[in-house]
């Protein structure tokens, strides 16, 4: 049985595998190149749920990325 996937709203920083086309970097922080918000979230996959990573600029989602294809998630304090 899988274990519940936590969603949380508490990351501050992310490492990403690799940068997406045109982006200047592979890591996202809050409060720089206009992230303002980063969660984590699930989305159904082909057989079960799958932790992804969300990358807020303002109120927009820029980028979402599966939990493994990371290198690092940095939770607040």
């Amino acid at each position: 049985m899988t274990p519940e996937i936590k969603q949380r709203n508490d990351v501050r920083r992310v490492d990403l595998w690799a940068p997406f086309e045109g982006d200047s970097g592979e890591c996202y922080v809050i409060g720089f190149d206009g992230v303002t918000e980063i969660r984590i979230v699930k989305r159904h996959g082909p057989l079960d749920w799958i932790p992804y990573v969300e990358v807020y600029r303002g109120d927009k989602l820029y980028a979402e990325i599966p939990q493994h294809s990371t290198l690092c998630v940095e939770f607040a304090k």
